[in-house]
């Protein structure tokens, strides 16, 4: 029997849609059947831990940290200790590998993770500047940036110190550093907060701006100097973990839990208090006040 032109128009319609399913199928069976041509992005989707399985892999979690005691202390051989790196030994002790840390400067921390030096970055404030080149976990703990001067009555508070027109000295590259350029404030940025502390000493300038843990460390240990605390706040900042941009979200998953747990059990806290750790509330004679 001859089909007419409308028959064979819906024949020509059914044999395209058959066509398109079975490429459909066929497609979706190759994609299954582990390709080697898998990418990171699919696995991410799937929901696999990539960056913890690395990890696992190696054996290892490398953790990059610099100098700020109380929190973060490096040893004269390299190695790194502290209460900051509790949350991190939990996480290679969940995932079954040893920690391993790799000590750097804060000036070059977050270029040590994007070259692989470490997996994580420890004690590293989170800014917008680097969110732009790497992620952050959730944070441990947050502390507000102080002064510390000297003990001659002639700097009782921050409006004194950022209107003498003397220069504050602080590490360059911290996020002290940048909430001086914020501030518009005149600066000597220097390489570690021992130097600056240094500086101040020597009258090159009026104070050192840097975190509450290292200026706590700083006047227990020279009662010639006194902390400073801004009023208002120069900046308040948030205390994570440094990772790479490309993390996928299940492994990040699994580094937040590890930080949310050693947070909740008090055991940061604890460690911070036996590090000799004090908030701002708690500082004492530490403080010099107007």
């Amino acid at each position: 029997m001859a089909l007419t032109k409308q028959s064979r128009y819906t024949f020509y319609v059914l044999g395209l849609l058959l066509l398109s399913l079975l490429a459909g199928y066929l497609g979706g069976r190759s994609g299954s059947n582990g390709d080697s041509s898998v990418t990171v992005a699919s696995s991410v989707s799937s929901g696999k831990a990539v960056w913890i399985n690395k990890i696992k892999n190696a054996g290892e979690l490398k953790v990059g940290c610099a100098d700020a005691p109380p929190t973060l202390v490096v040893k004269s051989n390299g190695t790194c200790t502290g209460p900051d790196l509790i949350p991190m030994q939990n996480l290679a002790d969940g995932i079954g590998v040893k920690l391993k840390t790799v000590a750097t400067t804060w000036q070059n921390m977050v270029a040590g993770l994007q070259a692989n030096k470490y997996d994580v970055a420890a004690d590293l404030d989170q800014t917008v500047e680097r969110s732009l080149a790497i992620r952050f976990t959730k944070p441990s703990w947050s502390y507000p940036g102080v002064f510390l001067t000297a003990r001659d009555g002639r700097y009782t508070t921050s409006k004194k110190i950022l209107a003498s027109g003397k220069a504050i000295a602080t590490p360059q590259g911290t996020a002290e550093d940048a909430a001086l350029q914020q501030a518009k404030a005149k600066e000597l940025r220097v390489d570690t907060n021992q130097n600056a502390a240094s500086s101040v000493k020597a009258g090159r300038a009026v104070a050192l701006f840097t975190d509450l843990g290292t200026a706590v460390d700083m006047a227990t240990k020279d009662k010639s100097m006194g902390i400073v605390v801004p009023d208002p706040a120069v900046f308040v900042h948030y205390v994570a973990y440094g990772v790479p941009a490309d993390i996928d979200a299940r492994s990040l998953d699994i580094a937040n839990v590890a930080i949310d747990n050693s947070v909740a059990s008090g055991e940061v806290a604890r460690a911070f208090a036996e590090a000799g750790y004090r908030d701002v509330d708690a500082l004492g004679d530490l403080q010099i006040k107007p």
